[in-house]
């Protein structure tokens, strides 16, 4: 409730009364003042800010009040989900600053902050700054009214160049996704689709929903040409693109190479196989037949065979005796040797 300050007179005594009900019951001819005594206010210009990462931001806030002291603190604090973090306290009296964790060295009051100016600047912004702040002017000798404001931070990052790919075989009569992902972007990146054929001429392409991959169902060689994926948002555009050339399922090159290559491979494993089979199978033939051969050194001749073989002998040398000596009567003597 609105109160009002009345004096009467010079050095006349003063007294204060809510509403005006007092103005109307009050009245002197020598004249009468009165002072409003309003409670503090506080407030920001701006709801919501948004600033590039790595740059500064200021964050208004401004406070109004009728006390004539300064005695008490402005305080910054960042809204989380179950807790507040310090961003900054300052105090009237001492002009020091307290700084949270993170905000050591980065944060700053405004020059004006004597002349109803509470503001702050944050340097050197990163993602983690993103969030709500929450200003505090506290004074001693005011302490009704409304004395906290709030802003909503936005540290804007440009969309990365996304990354694009393809989902499925790019056989015809195949269904195949087509995705495009921003890796970082701040606020979130918003993704388009445009399409062109072999001759880089542009056709209509339905648009899914951002963020969702671009699905091309039963692809035939119409579809054949080049996809663009565009990730933007309010400070940076980026881009890529995929070529789609749907191929026959004969044309199918990687399976049928596979293919090959498996069954020659089998092949040669075959083949060595026999080889060492047939090499096993010789050399044990040749072992088997060794084995059969006669010992000549461990052969003896049967008893009667070497009878028969020694009185050979014994004839064979009767007879030449016997024709030596027919031959000697019928030539002449020879000397004895």
């Amino acid at each position: 409730m609105e109160e009002h300050l009345v004096s009467h007179g010079h050095g006349g005594a003063s007294f204060r009364c809510p509403g005006s009900q007092c103005l109307d019951d009050f009245s002197v001819a020598s004249g009468t003042v009165w002072v409003a005594a309003d409670a503090i206010s506080v407030e920001t210009t701006q709801e919501v800010l948004r600033a590039a990462r790595g740059k500064s931001v200021t964050l208004p806030c401004t406070y109004i009040t009728s006390a004539p002291d300064r005695d008490g603190l402005i305080q910054w604090d960042k809204l989380l989900r179950s807790e507040t973090e310090r961003v900054v306290t300052w105090t009237f009296e001492k002009q020091n600053y307290v700084y949270g964790p993170r905000y050591d060295n980065r944060v700053k009051i405004s020059n004006d902050v004597q002349l109803s100016d509470a503001s702050i600047t944050i340097d050197q912004l990163t993602m983690d700054d993103n969030g709500t702040y929450e200003c505090s002017v506290s004074l001693l000798s005011d302490l009704e009214g409304t004395s906290k404001a709030r802003v909503r931070l936005l540290v804007l990052v440009p969309p990365s160049t996304p990354a694009c790919g393809i989902e499925g075989e790019t056989v015809i009569g195949n269904d195949i996704k087509l995705t495009c992902l921003s890796a970082e972007g701040s606020p979130s990146p918003q993704y388009s689709w445009k399409s062109y054929n072999a001759q880089n001429q542009p056709r209509p392409l339905t648009q899914p929903a951002s963020g969702q991959p671009l699905i091309l169902k039963n692809i035939t060689t119409d579809m054949a040409g080049y996809y663009v994926c565009t990730s933007s948002n309010d400070v940076g555009v980026e881009s890529c693109n995929i070529t789609v050339a749907p191929r026959p399922p004969s044309m199918n090159i990687a399976l049928y190479a596979g293919i090959a290559g498996g069954a020659f491979g089998a092949l040669i494993i075959i083949g060595i196989i026999v080889y060492c089979c047939c090499c096993r199978e010789k050399d044990e033939k040749a072992e088997d037949a060794e084995d059969t051969r006669p010992n000549r050194a461990a052969y003896q001749e049967p008893r009667e065979q070497r009878t028969e073989v020694s009185r050979g002998r014994e004839d064979e040398q009767d007879y030449r005796h016997g024709d030596q000596r027919s031959s000697g009567r019928s030539s002449p003597e020879q000397p004895f040797q």
